[in-house]
């Protein structure tokens, strides 16, 4: 059994926010999409559990009487060991003593570069919608400003269709293999 407090690493008296709040910083460290880890899928897992009983307040409950239980077994072990000297190991109790300065260095931050090969469509068109929005910007404030709907300086909302529009192209040319393809069909 893990005493799922020390898992989260929150106290025993933790509301369910600072839970939510501490799964959440410990589910990122340690999913498996973002965690080359071998142990990533089985500690994902224990601090799923641990979540999960934490935050229904029945399962909570009997997990605090379990753990009282096992402190109070702990604590008769501790003082036969040392009214009596050495005593089994006790069994019972098995903590959830894990690395986590390991895992912070297995997380990675996902790339543009991994986005991509997540799924090049999508990427490009997410760049792509962005353009169209900054052109729709860009045409729409101009022609407005010009043909008197609005005042002059509304012209300078067509900077952030400009912006949008720049960003757009500069997402889509970092994936230069697609465009160079298509660029080389023209060339010929």
């Amino acid at each position: 059994m893990y005493d799922y407090y020390k898992i989260l690493e929150v106290s025993r008296s933790a509301s369910s926010e600072d839970i939510k709040k501490a799964y959440r910083s410990k589910a990122k460290l340690v999913h498996p999409d973002v965690n080359n880890s071998p142990k990533a899928n089985e500690v994902f897992a224990v601090v799923n559990q641990a979540y999960a009983v934490l935050t229904d307040d029945q399962k909570r409950y009997l997990h605090d009487v379990q753990l009282d239980q096992i402190d109070g077994v702990k604590t008769e072990a501790s003082r036969k060991k040392h009214y009596y000297g050495s005593s089994k190991k006790n069994d019972s109790y098995t903590n959830f003593n894990y690395d986590w300065n390991g895992f912070k260095a297995a997380y990675r931050e996902k790339t543009d570069e991994d986005y991509y090969k997540q799924s090049p469509f999508f990427y490009n068109l997410f760049f792509t919608s962005g353009m169209v929005i900054g052109m729709i910007i860009i045409v729409v404030t101009v022609t407005g400003t010009f043909n008197h709907f609005w005042p002059s300086p509304f012209i300078l909302m067509s900077v952030c269709g400009f912006i949008l529009v720049r960003e757009g192209w500069r997402g889509i040319m970092r994936k230069r293999n697609i465009l160079n393809g298509v660029l080389r069909m023209f060339r010929k």
